[in-house]
């Protein structure tokens, strides 16, 4: 009988023995295939950060979107576990969705310097400032981009109105109110794209319509941003526009 028992025993032990291994095997498999797949999507996203550093460079700033949107699709289980073992240090997903939204507020403010419509990157910058998880963040770049919006109305306003060659009295009185008003609050907002914008509107609005005061007010705004905060590429365009 102890024989027997004996040889049961070894069976069963060897059973359950076999069991284990087969068992840390398939963790060791399933394990090593979410390392391996968090790996290759870490190379995936460095490559379209640094793609998208590059475009944007290259004044590329729909492919620098495109990059980064892309990039921000990595992100799952497989790259945070593969992040918990490897020691580098990454972007997070906070990181990319602030730059994609940087990327849109400056693209927007280059259009409005050039008076042109910024409705497409101020429509991106809102739906990732949505996906945006600190409140506190949120609300500072829905601030800016609020503002970046108010800018593409005026020169929505501007462009219809210079359209008209007979311009009516109480529109023109409209745009040189609005004018002076984001004139005098230039600086409050401490947001330089705002800013420069808003002295590029008063050039274009007193040369249109012949307004002296306009550019006056547009030469002391420019005068105080250089002195604050110095001299940049556009600082520099909108002293040509005042002095030609």
């Amino acid at each position: 009988m102890n024989i027997k028992s004996n040889k049961r025993f070894g069976g069963a032990l060897a059973i359950i023995i076999v069991a284990i291994l087969i068992l840390a095997i398939s963790v060791g498999i399933y394990f090593g295939y979410k390392y391996n797949t968090g790996k290759t999507l870490q190379e995936k996203q460095t490559k379209l950060w640094n793609d998208a550093a590059t475009f944007f460079s290259q004044k590329e700033p729909e492919r620098a979107y495109l990059a980064l949107d892309e990039a921000r699709s990595t992100f799952g289980e497989d790259l945070d576990f593969y992040r918990k073992l490897a020691s580098d240090t990454y972007p997070t997903k906070n990181d990319i969705d602030l730059m994609l939204i940087l990327i849109c507020q400056s693209e927007a403010y280059d259009n409005l310097f050039k008076l042109e419509s910024a409705k497409n990157w101020i429509d991106k910058a809102k739906s990732d400032i949505a996906k945006l998880e600190d409140v506190g963040t949120k609300n500072e770049f829905e601030d800016l981009i609020n503002r970046a919006e108010k800018a593409d109305q005026l020169c929505e306003k501007y462009r219809e109105y210079i359209k008209t060659e007979d311009l009516p009295d109480e529109k023109y009185q409209e745009l040189v109110k609005n004018s002076l008003v984001i004139g005098s609050n230039a600086l409050e907002s401490g947001d330089h794209d705002y800013t420069i914008f808003e002295v590029r509107f008063l050039i274009a609005c007193g040369k249109s319509f012949d307004e002296p005061i306009l550019i006056d007010e547009a030469r002391n705004q420019l005068h105080d941003i250089t002195q604050s905060t110095g001299e940049d590429e556009k600082t520099k365009l909108l002293w040509g526009l005042l002095n030609n």
